[in-house]
């Protein structure tokens, strides 16, 4: 399916990449302090359009997937209506109440968490304002309105909300499906499947076998996630890109860690638990002191997990990059490419450097695994509160500055048997 609008703001995207690349050759020869300034706020400005683009470029592709869906599903329709929105940024929730009937928004991961467009400085200028100064009345404003007593700085919510997006977009979990919930408050509970409700044939007038499922509560609790990350005083108060530079370093820290929490979290330590370490879950085994893939068979187990227990088939496997690399180097008898079998071809293959490659198995310190599973059955509950210091004196004796941030969140399995761990795969 055609868009204009895409191939629009794609020619858009690229006309402001060329205007940028333009404004770095002038800043490298120019002389002129005051201009040299006014062409970094220039490319400031450039580099905020580029990331507003990306997002409606993103939006617009998103649009498009789901009218597609949306009038293959449709068994008589014309193809003119939109099953989405218009590309703005919509709420759309799974129907989910709290006790007191307030909606609460689950999102998928096609959806946005931000609800409106931050206006004002991005949080790359903020951070950079943070060390050198404001540059603008907007900036003053800005860490004014959002500094502490303790000396943070309190993210405007739409800035918070854009980061939470930008983490989304970079982490294998929501990839795989999972669903992102916006905590309005500091716990929210909800319901699981603890037992599959059960059917039987009845005669006339006989009596009916009762057998409902059960439920149990799981409560998400807002735990805090905090990092730091490091940049030279050079690099912060020269660079014309350190606010793309800062944010860019300041996402990726923050998506390895939860991704990892998500997957591998002890639930103690102030840690949410992740998925290995949920009850309920399922597991197939390459051995006692592991094994090295071969075939495909283990995986094809894991999806068998999946179906014999009434869950659905998986929406993603999650592995370490080795063992993507070991799959892909298969061969059959004749040293031909292994063909790799429907059952596993139809399950998306995540990898991502969270999943550890130094798990023991038995004599085994080198094994990792493979994490399978409806990742829609995933709840990732979300607070849109950040909240940033700049560390001034720890690293001083490097001469470098340094910011400590940090978010709250937990994650959550609605059906723990939705989701299978293959263990012990050594290279």
């Amino acid at each position: 399916m055609k868009s204009q609008k895409l191939i629009d703001l794609k020619r858009d995207r690229a006309e402001i990449v060329q205007e940028a690349r333009d404004c770095l050759n002038d800043i490298k020869d120019c002389t002129d302090d005051k201009t040299m300034r006014e062409l970094e706020k220039k490319h400031d400005g450039l580099m905020n359009k580029f990331s507003l683009i990306e997002l409606d470029i993103q939006e617009e592709k998103f649009t498009i997937e789901e009218e597609t869906e949306a009038r293959a599903k449709r068994p008589n329709g014309d193809g003119s209506a939109s099953a989405a929105d218009d590309g703005g940024y919509s709420i759309r929730t799974a129907g989910w109440q709290d006790k007191d009937g307030k909606e609460v928004r689950c999102l998928t991961p096609r959806q946005r968490f931000a609800t409106e467009r931050p206006a004002g400085p991005s949080l790359g200028q903020l951070m950079r304002a943070m060390i050198t100064g404001p540059r603008n009345d907007a900036e003053r404003r800005a860490l004014s309105e959002g500094t502490d007593s303790a000396g943070g700085f309190t993210v405007p919510t739409p800035l918070a909300a854009e980061f939470i997006d930008a983490l989304r977009a970079k982490s294998v979990l929501i990839q795989a499906g999972a669903r992102t919930v916006d905590m309005s408050t500091a716990t929210l509970a909800m319901a699981k499947l603890a037992t599959d409700p059960q059917a039987a044939w009845t005669a006339e007038n006989a009596s009916v076998t009762e057998s409902d499922a059960t439920f149990a509560k799981v409560t998400l609790e807002a735990k805090k996630l905090l990092g730091v990350t490091r940049l030279s005083r050079e690099l912060a108060e020269d660079s014309t890109n350190i606010n793309q530079m800062l944010e860019n370093a300041f996402t990726q820290a923050v998506a390895l860690q939860f991704d990892y929490a998500g997957l591998y979290g002890t639930g103690s330590s102030s840690q949410p638990t992740g998925i290995v370490n949920q009850a309920g879950i399922n597991s197939v085994s390459m051995g006692t002191n592991g094994a090295a893939l071969a075939n495909y068979d283990n995986l094809i187990d894991t999806i068998y997990e999946n179906q014999v227990n009434n869950a659905a088939d998986p929406t993603a496997m999650i592995w370490h990059p080795r063992t993507g690399v070991a799959l892909a180097k298969l061969k059959d008898a004749d040293g031909n490419p292994m063909s790799v079998p429907e059952m596993v071809a139809n399950v998306p293959k995540l990898s991502t450097t969270s999943i550890p490659i130094d798990e023991t198995q038995g004599t085994a310190t080198n094994a990792s695994s493979v994490i399978s599973g409806d990742f829609t059955q995933m709840i990732v509950g979300l607070r849109n509160q950040m909240r940033i210091r700049l560390l001034t004196e720890t690293y001083a004796a490097n001469d470098q500055y340094a910011f400590m941030f940090g978010l709250r969140g937990d994650f959550a399995l609605a059906q723990p048997k939705a989701f299978t761990r293959l263990v012990g795969v050594k290279p």
